[in-house]
């Protein structure tokens, strides 16, 4: 019998983590590309004749009418945007609390995470985050063993995922366990992916360190994204990734060039500028969420690391305009 998911969409949800999920079911649970619902079963549930729009404009119309959850062998949310007004409506969160009080496993695909924890059906788990997320994820719920080094993670009823790409790499997970490792590499394979990546695989750690190669590495780096404002230490990163203290910092020294805490504080910095550009916090604030000790100590580690100050970077007119000035004055 085929093994049937119901996925749940929130209002301007993400469309790709959708449609690699269930592709990789598709394609590994028939023969060939025929796309027959041989192994696994899929619908959209909703209420019937109502659209539900992506974050990209395209809109889709459920392909089954919200009903008992215990139907299926797993329920799917599928998150997006991130806005409080983009929640799932109250007949598909009845839906969603029976299966959860019904035993029913839960997985969320992209911000679906924040969805299931809004409802505390993430509490005492372990969950998958975007490392782009994961501090406000972090802020809001306390009470998930939330992380950003993986792209997805299994903790007994409860999947999460990071989104993108990962979608595939979770429903290559699920089609492993219920029909096998050769059907998951298939259904890679037809998409053009190179492999099936698992829970080890650590998610992509931006462009600000491209060199990174090793796992550690790409690890610590995602460790130190993620703990920006309460810092850890070496001893305590070298700890969560299971190596020594020593051989972290000879990871770091051969791969990037540099210590591990100066590419901890290139990131802090990076992120503050960030900030800086892309939001109206004050630049006390942005020091303290950074892990900087005071907004003094901030601006001269800026300063030193970018050349120019944050107030600069926050007012690039005003700066220019007080430089100008004082040229004319020792003129």
């Amino acid at each position: 019998m085929a093994r049937r998911f119901a996925f749940l969409l929130v209002r301007d949800f993400t469309l790709s983590p959708l449609s690699l999920f269930i592709d990789t079911l598709r394609l590994a649970g028939d023969e060939g590309d025929r796309s027959r619902r041989v192994e696994f079963d899929w619908q959209i549930v909703g209420e019937r004749g109502l659209p539900i729009r992506a974050s990209c404009g395209v809109e889709l119309l459920p392909t089954k009418a919200i009903g008992n959850p215990e139907d299926f062998d797993n329920v799917v949310v599928v998150g997006g945007l991130l806005d409080t007004n983009r929640a799932l409506s109250s007949e598909k969160e009845a839906f969603l609390l029976r299966a959860a009080g019904k035993g029913v496993p839960l997985t969320a695909l992209c911000t679906g995470s924040f969805v299931l924890a809004r409802y505390g059906l993430l509490d005492g788990y372990s969950a998958a985050v975007s490392w782009f997320h994961i501090k406000d994820f972090r802020s809001q719920f306390p009470d998930v063993n939330a992380h950003a080094d993986s792209l997805y993670s299994v903790d007994r009823g409860r999947a999460t995922c990071a989104g993108g790409t990962g979608a595939a790499d979770l429903a290559g997970y699920f089609v492993s366990q219920f029909i096998g490792q050769k059907a998951a590499e298939k259904a890679a394979k037809i998409l053009v992916l190179d492999r099936i990546r698992n829970s080890r695989d650590v998610q992509p750690v931006g462009d600000l360190f491209p060199e990174a190669a090793s796992r550690a590495v790409k690890r610590a780096l995602l460790l130190m994204e993620s703990n920006l404002q309460e810092k850890l230490s070496v001893t305590e990163l070298a700890a969560r990734l299971n190596c020594s203290r020593r051989q972290l910092e000879r990871l770091f020294g051969t791969e990037l060039g540099i210590s591990p805490m100066a590419a901890y504080l290139a990131l802090r910095v990076h992120h503050a500028r960030s900030l800086l550009e892309g939001s109206d916090l004050q630049i006390g604030e942005i020091a303290y969420r950074c892990g900087f000790g005071n907004a003094g100590h901030f601006s001269r580690v800026f300063r030193q690391h970018t050349g120019i100050t944050p107030t600069h970077v926050r007012h690039p007119n005003r700066a220019s305009a007080g430089r100008s000035a004082d040229d004319s004055a020792r003129a």
